[in-house]
């Protein structure tokens, strides 16, 4: 119910930083029962599919938690990032500013290099093209699917049922749902609760401020 990890990248500062290591609840939105993702019996209660069936799940998903999830691309990767739409919300990035259903979100904005945007947070979705071929994991084809034209003649990414739409708070450093599209709920593993240690890495010392705190 309760799994440890440790943060290997900087795409979730300054919120978390590479060797915080938190606990993540993986109650809260139902664990997966092992080996159902290689063989699912014939008859069963349980939600899921590909991915493994999960545990009946104790809460909801909300905007702006931290949450460990299993990399869609790569599901033997975890990833960390926050959630900033739920399913049904519309999402834009324009000029280096977030906006869910029209209105500029509070999340995924810790480190930004306000002022100079790349293409990406100059104009998301409508730059996606232009970086094709150049990002790794670009999922274009499958985000255009979700993309509609607002009354302003702009365009937004829709999210789909039963997704969610992740960044990293560092988002100038972050391979996320801008990248590789929509998140399947099935894929995460819990929201991220506390870091019970931390250790940096350059100075060979132990962060005695980051630890036992809260992640929010």
């Amino acid at each position: 119910m309760i799994e440890a990890f440790r943060i290997p990248s900087q795409s979730m500062e300054r919120t978390l930083l590479i060797g915080d290591h938190l606990l993540v609840l993986k109650a809260v939105h139902g664990q997966i029962i092992p080996w159902t993702d290689r063989s699912e019996p014939l008859l069963h209660g349980f939600r899921g599919g590909a991915h493994g069936l999960l545990m009946p799940a104790t809460g909801s998903f909300e905007r702006g938690e931290v949450a460990v999830f299993r990399y869609p691309l790569d599901p033997s990767r975890d990833f960390i990032k926050r959630i900033v739409a739920l399913e049904g919300d519309t999402v834009q990035v324009r000029s280096d500013t977030l906006f869910v259903n029209g209105e500029p979100s509070e999340w995924a904005s810790c480190t930004q290099s306000h002022g100079d945007p790349g293409i990406i947070d100059d104009s998301w979705p409508e730059g996606l093209a232009m970086i094709r071929g150049r990002v790794a994991d670009l999922e274009l084809d499958r985000i255009s699917e979700g993309v509609v034209r607002l009354e302003d003649g702009s365009l937004a990414y829709v999210v789909p049922e039963h997704h969610i739409f992740m960044m990293g708070d560092n988002r100038d450093h972050s391979s996320d749902s801008r990248i590789w599209g929509p998140l399947d709920m099935d894929l995460v593993k819990g929201p991220a609760l506390v870091t019970y240690w931390s250790w940096d890495g350059n100075g060979g010392l132990p962060r005695i401020g980051r630890m036992a705190r809260i992640i929010r």
